[in-house]
């Protein structure tokens, strides 16, 4: 479970959303919350600290920092992540009008080098989640992504973990037995999951669908509308080929709800 969570401010309407979430989670968990804002150097830094101050002070949580850096954002983000041991980092989305899209934002950046599990705070809503989805593949980060998840989550909510054996959708239901035998790891899997929940864990339910990973988490989505989707990365670099392949890239592009990303 999170007990120091690094939320990083841009003085952005993305941010002051990511700081509220990161707000919330600091204290349903009790966690420390420390805020950074990275400066442009040489700029004077005090208005952003006078506004970023009462931003906090607005929180009114016990235990919290603000911190002022100045230089390249996401080297100076994974620094501070690296030095203040965080094991939680909370980013709002990327702006929309970025001319390069995602690829070259400090969002993706930091997610490639990341020393603490990401999560990318994109909702105006910031009540606690009540559903959540996490996306398994029998990957180690996977797992961690879901364990995480359930420890964010609250015990009212659901958390749905979705395996996809994927298929072309022209030779879907061909092999039966091999579906079978998924299903039957599947189901294995998530028995050792479920037993090494602390009490008070969310609801915890799972499922196996055939078909294109795209097409499948896609139905999924329309089906549960989760406000939060948990994945494992399984590499430092390249994110975008990671569990869902370009797919992965496509949801930090345009994030369906909060995404939380763990390796």
């Amino acid at each position: 479970m999170p007990k120091h969570i690094l939320v990083a401010h841009d003085l952005s309407p993305e941010a002051d959303r990511a700081l509220q979430r990161a707000a919330d989670l600091a204290r349903r968990l009790d966690a420390r919350l420390t805020l950074l804002h990275v400066g442009v150097p040489g700029a004077d830094a005090e208005p952003a600290r006078q506004l970023l101050a009462a931003r906090l002070a607005g929180e009114a949580l016990p235990r919290a920092e603000l911190h002022l850096r100045h230089g390249q954002p996401a080297e100076q983000i994974l620094a501070q992540a690296r030095g203040l041991e965080a094991d939680l980092l909370v980013l709002g989305s990327h702006h929309r009008d970025s001319p390069e899209g995602f690829a070259g934002t400090t969002l993706e950046q930091v997610l490639h080098a990341s020393p603490a599990p990401v999560l990318l705070a994109v909702s105006s809503e910031p009540a606690p989640w009540r559903r959540a989805l996490a996306a398994l593949d029998f990957s180690p980060c996977a797992s961690r992504a879901l364990r995480l998840a359930a420890a964010l989550l609250g015990a009212e909510a659901e958390l749905h973990a979705l395996h996809v054996h994927e298929v072309a959708a022209i030779h879907a239901g061909e092999d039966a037995a091999d579906l079978a035998f998924q299903g039957e790891l599947f189901d294995a899997l998530m028995d050792k999951e479920r037993a090494a929940l602390p009490p008070g864990h969310p609801r915890l339910s799972h499922e196996l669908r055939q078909g294109e990973r795209g097409a499948c988490l896609q139905a999924v989505f329309a089906e549960r509308g989760p406000q939060l989707l948990a994945l494992g990365a399984h590499s430092r670099s390249l994110l975008a080929e990671a569990l869902l392949g370009s797919l992965t890239r496509e949801l930090l592009e345009q994030p369906p709800c909060d995404v939380l990303v763990a390796r």
